[in-house]
């Protein structure tokens, strides 16, 4: 082994387990949850108008920022991750911070776009 080789600290092996672990734990949740909701609720998520909009009880508005953020999660969460090998710690935090400069703007533009919705 090289002096710039680092050693893992788990093996490949407990890392595929920690990886499907949590994803069957997480499965059989959701699973147990869209069962519970088809068994007690008027809900039923076996149609994908309930699955996608709750019986469009959901905005447009907050559904069109779910959909925006099912887009853009991997390439911000890829991004940040590349910042932080370049430029160490410091770097995610910067991201982030430039990221609020658009979050603070487009809350200013809905805010101006539909003032009378707020009261």
């Amino acid at each position: 082994m090289a002096s710039t080789d680092v050693a893992p600290i788990l093996s490949q092996g407990v890392g595929y387990g920690v990886v499907i672990g949590i994803g069957a734990f997480f499965t059989v949740v959701m699973a147990g949850i869209s069962w519970t909701q088809n068994r007690y609720t008027r809900f039923s998520t076996k149609t994908s108008e309930e699955f996608n909009t709750a019986s469009r009880s959901v905005k447009p508005g907050l559904i069109a920022c779910g959909v925006v953020s099912a887009w853009t999660w991997a390439a911000t969460l890829l991004q940040s991750a590349t910042v932080a090998y370049e430029y160490g710690v410091s770097g995610p935090f910067w991201y982030a911070a430039g990221a609020t400069v658009q979050i603070f703007m487009a809350s200013i533009y809905q805010h101006e776009l539909l003032p009378n919705r707020l009261n």
